[in-house]
């Protein structure tokens, strides 16, 4: 006998947080079910009890947890005294009454269930529960840290950048986002797509190898994420795979080892806030956006350019349907390389929304930032240096844009702290390239 004592209103603001812990193998089917439910909101992942209470500090509304990680009856009780929120056990088979009572009776516990779980049961319940929990406590008392301030994240954010447009400056912004996220604070990794990926190891100056190459063949956070990530200051970087030939290994199913849904996963192993996915225009983006709950569009503000952003949005919203879990509010788009001479913002955005309407598409989203073309940014990237140094013409917009996916921050739009403690002034970019 073992010591078991036996033989997934807006949905983007008021999702549910949920931490999810158990064996890999449960996790990866619980991740897939609760991402694709605009509802919640996964913030982290754990697969042991140490794991799990460090990451008691993402202060989910839900914990759903498989008991086998525990190695009996008493630590799984003493942890789960130590809950705030919500939580949900899913004990071993077999488990005899007088093992499940106890756990059944502490207050964090509000179901718990032998065997197996219906998650379609299961979701309904959780979402009823959070609902009262919320109502009871509307000074936002045991409500997660993200909702009782502007300051934090709302759970985990994976972003894809991503435009259909050539030289729309993709890349450029996927590295200006993921260093603003790093320089609030947050966890953040930086995943170039591209094969080969040219733009991370040459705005970043880092080396090509080692790369994404690492994780196509050891598809674990310990041995195919860590030993690959280079840093920049606070950021994590996976620099894209190098032969061009290999972009087909990339074209993955969401559940087969390997795939970028499963990077994600793993990257939340190790503590990540926020994951950028630098996409190419062909290729693996639809693998991208299938990883994401968010998606940053990026366009020149032309007419060929507003068509190409509605055809790209058209692609997600019908062709990609049911494939991802980007809401229509977690679009954001981004007009770059704005000057005297192209189109205005209002232009632009009737331009998109007449072509998309033409396609069959309503509600095409409003144009989140628009950022200059400034000739200095191009001289931080080609020396090696941060592009958010080179001024404030870009920075200011850039922040904003930041402040709307990771929340308003200690900074203000003329700077905000370094890891030092320094204020670092943010500036203008060139947008190159992606």
């Amino acid at each position: 006998m073992s010591a078991w004592g036996m033989g997934t209103t807006n949905a983007n603001q008021d999702a549910v947080t949920l931490l999810l812990a158990g064996p890999p193998a449960r996790l990866t089917a619980w991740s897939q079910a609760f991402q694709m439910d605009s509802r919640f909101r996964v913030v982290t992942l754990a697969t042991d009890p140490q794991d799990l209470q460090a990451k008691l500090s993402y202060n989910p509304e839900a914990i759903l947890l498989d008991a086998v990680i525990f190695s009996g009856p008493e630590p799984l009780i003493q942890f789960l005294t130590r809950v705030q929120g919500a939580a949900y056990v899913v004990l071993p088979p077999g488990v005899p009454d007088e093992v499940v009572r106890p756990i059944r009776e502490l207050t964090s516990v509000k179901g718990v269930y032998v065997g197996d779980v219906s998650l379609p049961d299961l979701t309904a319940r959780l979402l009823a529960d959070i609902q009262a929990l919320r109502l009871q406590a509307p000074a936002a008392v045991g409500r997660p840290a993200w909702a009782q301030s502007q300051t934090a994240i709302g759970g985990l954010r994976v972003i894809t950048v991503w435009s259909r447009q050539g030289g729309s400056g993709k890349s450029t912004l996927a590295v200006a986002l993921a260093l603003d996220a790093a320089q609030r604070g947050y966890k953040t990794l930086l995943v170039g797509l591209s094969a080969p990926d040219i733009s991370l190891p040459t705005y970043l100056n880092l080396k090509t190898t080692p790369n994404l190459s690492l994780w196509l063949s050891r598809p674990t956070f310990a041995d195919g994420i860590q030993p690959a990530v280079q840093s920049v200051g606070n950021l994590d970087v996976l620099v894209g795979l190098q032969d061009s030939l290999r972009e087909k290994d990339l074209l993955l199913r969401p559940e087969e080892q390997a795939s970028v849904n499963n990077l994600a996963i793993a990257a939340t192993y190790g503590g990540y806030a926020v994951i950028v996915f630098d996409a190419p225009v062909s290729g693996c983006y639809p693998a991208a956006i299938s990883a994401s709950n968010t998606l940053v569009l990026v366009s020149t503000p032309t007419v060929d350019g507003a068509v190409l952003a509605a055809e790209a949005y058209r692609v997600v919203f019908q062709k990609l349907a049911g494939q991802h879990r980007v809401g229509a509010s977690n679009v954001f788009i981004v007009l770059n390389r704005s000057r005297n001479g192209l189109l205005g913002m209002n232009e632009w955005h009737e331009a998109a929304r007449t072509f998309a309407q033409s396609v069959g598409v309503q509600g095409f989203p409003p144009v989140a930032a628009v950022i200059p073309e400034v000739p200095e940014v191009a001289l931080a990237a080609n020396a090696g240096r941060s592009v958010l140094t080179a001024g404030e013409a870009f920075a200011r917009p850039v922040h904003k844009l930041g402040d709307m996916l990771f929340g308003q921050g200690a900074g203000s739009a003329d700077g905000f702290k370094s890891a030092e403690g320094s204020v670092l002034k943010l500036g203008p970019i060139r947008i190159r390239k992606g």
